[in-house]
């Protein structure tokens, strides 16, 4: 598992508080709600700065720098007892802070949207068989099975950059490669679940009346599921470029197949200074794994990797999964070993309330304390 899996970087970071411009006197015909075009003439000796709304120059306070020649959208929040302007969020800001809050009120939306679509198709969530029916619903259960992820393919190793493309999300090694040969043809996009969903839902639209009226009523059925699932990847695919760019983070979410049910891994990793060159072990980062086991139950590690040095801290719910847990740790430092990593501390410990620790790491990693959704609110 590498950390050097990038995003194409689409929005500049949304956790920076929101910026307000302060005016003592309001200009002729502003009113609340009004949405206005400001232009920053000059910064002036005290800090202020000299705004054009207009035709009319301003003298402004505002919570953060601006530049000279810099031109924002701003929206009129109050009159009094001074003027208040704030800054409105572009379309692509308002999209990531939608996928902020649909992450927070419901973090397992990307497993579950899996599990129940594949129920549908084949009966059993994480066992799909082929259905009978239109060509869309094989090429969807085949690319369900790859990014369902069952014991014996984990065990054989389990590649994060991988699932991310057969999942459909587009990784910046993936757009770099398209872009080194400008003028050229690009290459045809590998098969992945979400051009799948995108190719199932235009065939529902558009066929259902080509079927048999109970034929029809059942692809009638699935654009929902489609839909729920299409939606979650592209939440996983925004809310990494926004998580990358304004914190260096990543967030995977990996759905388990364990005895025919579906659990959830949240992989998140986090960079830490400056990253490693290229194909080297310079960089420092933290991996949070937050997994709901079948049998183990609730599990949660915390890696640390500093150059070629690893330790690792995990807590299990009960005293028997943290001493089956512990009897696998010579296993893993001889995995980590050859992978050219040295074990540096390999702990268990047993934490009644894994459930609720493992919830409040990723809120405070993915979401902070609320602030940062309140920006584009």
């Amino acid at each position: 598992m590498s950390p050097h899996v990038q995003f194409p970087p689409l929005l500049r970071p949304a956790a920076e508080p929101a910026l307000q411009i302060r005016i003592a006197q309001p200009p002729p015909g502003m009113s609340p709600g009004q949405t206005v075009e400001i232009r920053v003439l000059e910064r002036l000796a005290d800090g202020r700065f000299l705004i054009a709304a207009g035709a009319t120059h301003l003298t402004a306070e505002a919570d953060r720098a601006l530049r000279p020649g810099q031109t924002l959208t701003m929206r009129v929040e109050s009159l009094l007892p001074r003027v208040v302007l704030s800054v409105v969020p572009s379309a692509e800001e308002r999209l990531a802070a939608e996928s902020l809050r649909a992450f927070r009120s419901n973090p397992a939306a990307l497993t579950r949207g899996l599990a129940e679509l594949a129920a549908i198709l084949g009966g059993r969530a994480g066992d799909p068989a082929a259905p009978a029916g239109p060509d869309f619903q094989a090429a969807i259960l085949d690319a369900l099975r790859t990014v369902l992820a069952g014991r014996e393919r984990i065990g054989e190793g389990f590649s994060l950059p991988d699932f991310a493309r057969a999942l459909g999300l587009l990784t910046e090694s993936d757009l770099k490669r398209i872009l080194e040969k400008p003028g050229g043809r690009p290459p045809s996009p590998s098969p992945n679940l979400k051009t799948s969903l995108m190719r199932g839902l235009r065939e529902c639209r558009a066929a259902t009346g080509e079927f048999a009226s109970t034929g029809a009523d059942r692809i009638r059925s699935l654009i929902p599921a489609l839909e729920k699932a299409l939606r979650a990847i592209e939440s996983q695919q925004l809310l990494n470029v926004h998580l990358q760019q304004g914190e260096g983070k990543l967030l995977f979410q990996v759905p388990l197949v364990m005895a025919g049910c579906v659990g959830n891994a949240n992989i998140l990793i986090r960079r830490e200074g400056r990253p490693a060159a290229p194909g080297g072990r310079g960089g420092a980062f933290r991996v949070l794994f937050a997994l709901e086991m079948d049998a183990l139950g609730d599990v949660m590690a915390q890696a640390h990797f500093s150059g070629n040095a690893v330790t690792c801290s995990v807590r299990c719910a009960s005293e028997g999964a943290a001493s089956f847990v512990a009897g696998l740790l010579p296993g893993l430092g001889g995995q980590l070993a050859r992978a050219g990593y040295r074990a540096a501390g390999l702990e268990v410990l047993v934490d009644r309330r894994v459930r609720e620790t493992m919830e409040e790491r990723l809120r405070e990693e993915i979401c902070g304390d609320g602030a940062a959704l309140s920006v584009f609110a």
